[in-house]
């Protein structure tokens, strides 16, 4: 049986904290990007659903409807556009008043305003992002 050397005995641990932090730091950094990704395309689906809303609702004559901007708004947050008194946003955080609806002509626009991701290590400003623009289709002659 060998003797080690006397100056060798904690190498090991030594070695196994240091990789540990590496470790624990890497899987922090990828669960923080994923979190985001993940919250990011929950935002761009429900921006997706409140513009598609919006674009196939009858155009009013001039003067934007209060309760049809409401009905988007609550789509986008709750994912429905009469959502129930105890109902959840779909992300932490996000309010209707988040929400910005944009009424064209011929398009509608709908995009986040204020809105912060809140990860695992920091905040993510989306101001104006995500925003989709739909063509308005009712209305139009098919």
């Amino acid at each position: 049986m060998k003797k080690r050397a006397s100056g060798s005995k904690g190498t090991a641990l030594i070695e196994f904290a240091g990789s540990l932090i590496l470790l624990s730091t890497m899987f922090a950094g990828i669960f923080q990007a994923g979190y985001s990704f993940y919250t990011y395309n929950s935002l761009v689906n429900a921006v997706r659903s409140g513009a598609r809303y919006a674009s196939r609702q009858q155009p009013e004559s001039g003067a934007v409807n209060p309760e049809f901007v409401k009905a988007v708004q609550n789509l986008v947050v709750y994912g429905e556009p009469a959502p129930a008194a105890d109902a959840k946003p779909i992300v932490a955080g996000l309010t209707p008043a988040s929400v910005e609806i944009v009424l064209g002509k011929n398009t509608t626009t709908v995009r986040l305003r204020g809105f912060e991701i809140d990860a695992l290590f920091s905040k993510i400003k989306l101001d104006g992002r995500p925003s989709v623009t739909f063509p308005r289709t009712a209305g139009v002659a098919q």
